[in-house]
């Protein structure tokens, strides 16, 4: 399971000591496996004379992003952005280049700039299909959530694609170098099929950033409840009747939660976690070469958390899990158990879980298997946690499926679905 993070951002304050001139728009592309994100930095002076700035990440539509601190010292520039625990790091070549590394949730990317005085346009990098239409619903806080409806007519079957953890958009990608494209080719294949989808930037992720939001105030039950009100607007005001649920990841159990109480036709878990969150982060400390008071010290965490309460001065190599700001959320989802909510369900389910996937187990989909007796089980041979598949011996060269869009879906797992919805 990823690790958590959130594509938040709050913009919070600004230093200032430098000698390059930064103002101006600048622009660099995150590359994974061939493939290009672009990002693009603007710079420029506020009314006091001091360096503000924003960012855009064009191909999550997201545009005018705030930063929370930026500091400009002789030849280097850090951009901080506390809300997801992230920064920039650079340093100038010259007057128009940076040369410099992304950071966020543990990884790293190389991210180089030169400026530019082009603009990127969202729609030059995001095109729709006939069929689709981009909608905003509004949130259970208020705020936008944004959205991809790829469907016919509202006759049609329709399915609900709920994103899994961290920063990842309604295509299935993220800023740390995912780039497979896979909720976006489910709702394409289910479009071949004659059924419908709606894939969404879940709240505080790409077009649906906005800038008051605080990681601090975010709680999981926020995205269970954003997961009904996208219900009740497709079902009441867009009048789909028949609407099914497919969670990938963390996404399941948000959508297992949600369709306790919306009248959804069907749910799908896909790579879903069968444990509690706090098992299967332990259980991927123990996995790492870390010290073992590492390992005690991540246990003896949740035990607090578990009791509602906070925790101070976590370790620095433990601090991406448990900063700070994050663990309103982490005790919010704590209370909630896969296997608990599972069996509350009413509606059918189906349980799909790839047998080369290295971050949620066969142990997870089989779990939730045995708490709802009802439910269909199908293990898929080869297919890894981005949902195509690994090569021989579930070897994924490089991580080729995360980051190469070109790479199909699993057929087996759209056979499931459509099989299932049809069913």
């Amino acid at each position: 399971m990823q690790v958590f993070s959130f594509t938040i951002l709050f913009l919070l304050s600004f230093l200032a000591t430098y000698s390059q001139d930064i103002t101006g728009n600048w622009q660099g592309n995150i590359e994974a496996n061939g493939q290009k994100i672009p990002i693009v930095f603007h710079f420029y002076k506020d009314s006091t004379g001091n360096i503000d700035g924003k960012w855009d990440s064009p191909k999550q539509k997201a545009i005018g992003l705030p930063f929370s601190e930026i500091t400009l010292e002789n030849d280097s520039i850090k951009l901080v952005i506390k809300i997801i625990g992230g920064s920039y790091k650079g340093k100038f070549i010259g007057n128009d280049s940076i040369a410099g590394t992304w950071l966020q949730a543990g990884g790293a990317v190389v991210l180089n700039f030169s400026r530019s005085t082009e603009s990127v346009s969202t729609d030059a990098v995001t095109l729709l299909l006939p069929s689709e239409k981009e909608i905003a619903i509004t949130s259970a806080a208020g705020s936008k959530i944004y959205g991809t409806l790829l469907s016919k007519n509202s006759n049609q079957k329709l399915a609900i694609i709920i994103a899994g953890s961290g920063p990842t958009d309604r295509e299935g990608n993220n800023l740390l170098g995912v780039n497979a494209n896979s909720y976006k080719m489910i709702a394409q294949a289910l479009d071949s099929q004659n059924i419908a989808s709606f894939r969404y930037d879940k709240r505080g992720v790409a077009k649906s950033i906005t800038a008051d939001m605080n990681e601090e105030n975010f709680r999981f039950d926020d995205y269970i409840n954003d997961a009904k009100k996208v219900f009740y607007y497709l079902h009441d005001s867009l009048g789909f009747k028949e609407i099914y649920i497919l969670g990938h990841s963390e996404g399941s159990l948000v959508g297992m939660v949600a369709a306790e109480t919306i009248n959804v036709k069907g749910f799908v878990s896909i790579a879903g976690a069968g444990r509690p969150v706090d098992e299967i982060i332990e259980e991927q400390v123990n996995n790492q070469p870390l010290p073992d008071s590492l390992k005690m010290k991540t246990v003896q965490i949740f035990d607090q958390l578990k009791k509602g309460e906070r925790v101070d001065n976590t370790p620095v190599l433990l601090n991406t899990i448990f900063r700070k700001s994050v663990q309103p959320y982490m005790i919010s989802w704590l209370k909630y158990s896969p296997e608990v909510e599972i069996k509350k369900l009413k509606c059918p389910v189906l349980i799909v879980q790839g047998e080369c996937d290295v971050q949620v187990k066969i142990t997870d989909a089989e779990n939730l298997h045995k708490a709802n007796k009802q439910s269909v089980l199908d293990l898929i041979p080869l297919m890894t946690h981005a949902l195509k598949n690994g090569g021989k011996d579930c070897e994924d060269t490089d991580g080729k499926t995360y980051t190469d869009p070109s790479l199909p879906l699993n057929k087996r797992l759209i056979d499931d679905i459509t099989g299932f919805t049809k069913k």
